[in-house]
This record gives structure tokens, C-alpha cells and sequence, in this order.
């Protein structure tokens, strides 16, 4: 794929490959571009998450078993860290008639990211409520995001609150930290299911970016820390109108030892107000310094 952002939906699509004959049950193989400027933005020493999340959510894709009128109800596990040579295998098995389907990422048998996906109808929204003209806020800088290219951060600057009311400050018992979502340019990858709506992927990678942030930012991680991606949950519609401004909230949440959890919500309006709350995301995740980090790399560890 190069350095274009540009590539189409199908040439990303046919990474994965045709699925295994057998109904409530598909099988595929990640193809991993290492040149890719959306997952691989920097150099990496494994396979992203987010390219993990999004290869399983395109296996669900690809057999129209999710769509954009979809809620999506999903928790993924990152069990031990997928290395860039082997071959890795996806599976997506029906598990209840309620819509949810059991979803998993093998490399050499080893499982590296399990979760569920649980899907149900999206009741359609009344048309967007009239916002005035839309001003992209300015991004935040791209290292507290851990991204090199500036087009694939999708955050702004956070605002912080107290009880409601805006500040600079970190002051204060319980803070809340209030970041919009910044488009990314036209052509990106992740307009890659229409420029009118919001997709998953979007939505899910700004709020990595946003608790990455939060890690150096309230957690006061070191800038050069490493960040593992132990779990993620969300709870999304599958396609919000993009004409409805998206904001992401978090109510401050202590560290523990080398661990944070970030629990979002994601809201319909702008930062300087509480907003529609229309899902939420959830992350956990691990602080290294480099030295720890080449350490338990070279011992093989996750946890």
C-alpha cells in the first residue's frame, strides 16, 4: 500500500482471506503491511492492537454479519504480544442467538487477542441536530498520542473540569478530562466506510490516543514509556453521523502501580458542555520504561 492513505475498502478487505464453509463459524489470515501509514505509522517491533481489532472486525465485516445500523457491544483481551513474522490466524464463531459471536487472533496456535462481539439493532437517529459551522479543533501534539504522523491523530487538546467547570488546572479532588475527536484528512484509511459516518475503528483509536495521553498527562508516565494494551471494551454504535460532533470524557482514575484504566464515555456535542452520551470505551493498559520493556520482550512475556 505504500505511503498513499487513499487505498480503497476492498484492497484492505482482501487481506482477509475467504472464509471456512461451515455456517456461524468463518476463518481468515491477517496480511500485515508494514508499510502501512495508518498502523505502522512508526516502527514497530509487533503487530498493533488496533490492526488486531480491526482485522476481527473486518471478518465480521466481510461476511455481512456487521453493519452500520449495528450497536456494538465488544471486549477484547490482548493475551501475549503478536509478533511481526508468523502467520496470524482470525475466527469468528457464532455463540448465542442473541448476536454474539466469540472472536479470536491465533499466531502458531498461541492465542494473542480473544474477546466477544455482541451485535444488535442501532434504532436510526432523528437527523443531527444543527451544530453551526464546523471548526476542526486543533489536534494534540502527536507524541503524547504515540503518533509520528500528524494525520493520524484523531484528539484535541483535553480540557479539564471541576464540578462542571472548565480549567487549566489540575487541581482539585476528582477531575474530569474532556477531549473532541479531530477528523482525520480526506482519504484516510479510516474514511474508508463513507465520509459521512464515524466508524468503529475511528472511534476506538481515539480513545487509545486519549488514554495514552491521559497516561503521560494525569498518570505523569514518562514520555518515552511504552504502552501495552492489555484490554479494551466498548460499547458503540456502529455508525454515528458524522455531522454530530463527538467528544470523548474521562473522570480522572488513579494508577496502580504500572497499571491504568481509563473508563470513557462518548458524548454528542461539543467539549465546553456535559453533551448526549451515546456508548462508551474502555481500556486498561501497562507502563514500561524502554529498559523493562526490551526486558520482558526478550523473555517473551505480556502480563
Amino acid at each position: 500500500m505504500g505511503t498513499s492513505f487513499g487505498a480503497p475498502a476492498s484492497d484492505w478487505l482482501n487481506v482477509i482471506t475467504p472464509a471456512e464453509g461451515r455456517p456461524g463459524r468463518y476463518g481468515a489470515t491477517l496480511c500485515v503491511d508494514q508499510n502501512h501509514p495508518f498502523f505502522f505509522d512508526h516502527p514497530l517491533d509487533h503487530v498493533p492492537g488496533m490492526l488486531l481489532v480491526t482485522g476481527l472486525l473486518d471478518l465480521l465485516r466481510d461476511h455481512a454479519v456487521l453493519s452500520r445500523d449495528h450497536r456494538v457491544r465488544l471486549s477484547f483481551e490482548f493475551t501475549s504480544m503478536c509478533e511481526l513474522g508468523p502467520g496470524i490466524d482470525l475466527s469468528a464463531e457464532l455463540s448465542d442467538e442473541r448476536g454474539e459471536w466469540t472472536v479470536l487472533a491465533l499466531q502458531e496456535d498461541r492465542p494473542v487477542c480473544a474477546g466477544t462481539v455482541a451485535l444488535t439493532e442501532e434504532p436510526r437517529s432523528e437527523s443531527p441536530e444543527e451544530q453551526g459551522p464546523v471548526v476542526s479543533p486543533a489536534p494534540i501534539e502527536g507524541g503524547l498520542a504515540h503518533r509520528a504522523d500528524p494525520r493520524n491523530v484523531l484528539i484535541g487538546e483535553p480540557t479539564i473540569s471541576h464540578d462542571g467547570e472548565s480549567t487549566g488546572s489540575h487541581d482539585g479532588e476528582r477531575e474530569e478530562y474532556v477531549v473532541p475527536l479531530v477528523p482525520p484528512p480526506v482519504g484516510h484509511f479510516l474514511f474508508r466506510h463513507g465520509n459521512e459516518h464515524y466508524g468503529l475503528e475511528e472511534m476506538i483509536e481515539a480513545g487509545r490516543q486519549f488514554a495514552t495521553a491521559a497516561s503521560h498527562l494525569a498518570h505523569e508516565r514518562p514520555r518515552d514509556a511504552v504502552m501495552l494494551w492489555l484490554r479494551l471494551a466498548a460499547d458503540l454504535p456502529a455508525a454515528p453521523p458524522r455531522a454530530e460532533r463527538l467528544t470523548l470524557r474521562w473522570p480522572t482514575q488513579p494508577p496502580r502501580g504500572n497499571r491504568g484504566t481509563f473508563d470513557l464515555t462518548v458524548s454528542r456535542g461539543t467539549a465546553t458542555g456535559q453533551g448526549v452520551p451515546i456508548g462508551s470505551l474502555s481500556y486498561g493498559s501497562r507502563a514500561l520504561s524502554p529498559a523493562s520493556y526490551q526486558r520482558i520482550r526478550q523473555n517473551g512475556e505480556q502480563e
